[in-house]
């Protein structure tokens, strides 16, 4: 099974504040919703209940450290028992999801990264970790000008581990 992160960050990595996105760009949401199609995705608890109403899919797979935590997906305090869950449901490719913590986390089990870089450099509270500490080879890359769907630019590149 291929595990995979998926995020938008800001020109200085941010990518949140008070557990919200702090743009909405339809287009890079379009493409985001894309890549992720009917893939299963692990989230952290505070990035789950920070956007409940877009978990209606059946597909999140929760993490939090708080073993009495209850919601309505299935939850586990590591990632490894998340990720052998996915592979018992027969996912090719999970997609992490975030927030900060859980991208810090699952980083060393990424084989693939889809980042999206916004032109945007405000100062927020949670910040995609480095992953210049391992070897990207660029599968795929293209940007977005500002347009109708695109009030802000950003540009896509999807990096596979070496």
């Amino acid at each position: 099974m291929i595990i995979s992160s998926i995020v938008a960050m800001g020109l200085n990595r941010v990518i949140g504040k008070n557990n919200k996105m702090m743009w909405h760009i339809p287009s890079e949401y379009d493409f985001f919703q894309k890549c992720l199609g009917n893939h299963y995705y692990l989230i952290g608890r505070k990035n789950y209940e920070g956007s409940l109403n877009n978990h209606d899919s059946g597909r999140a797979i929760v993490l939090s450290r708080d073993k009495s935590y209850v919601c309505n997906s299935p939850c586990f305090q590591s990632i490894d028992e998340a990720i052998d869950f996915a592979k018992l449901k027969g996912e090719e490719e999970l997609f992490v999801l975030g927030g900060e913590e859980i991208y810090r986390l699952a980083m060393g089990y990424i084989d693939r990264l889809y980042l999206s870089i916004v032109d945007f450099s405000e100062e927020g509270d949670s910040y995609f970790p480095s992953h210049s500490d391992y070897n990207w080879k660029e599968l795929n890359s293209f940007s977005e000008e500002v347009g109708p769907n695109t009030p802000r630019r950003w540009e896509f590149k999807l990096l596979q581990k070496i």
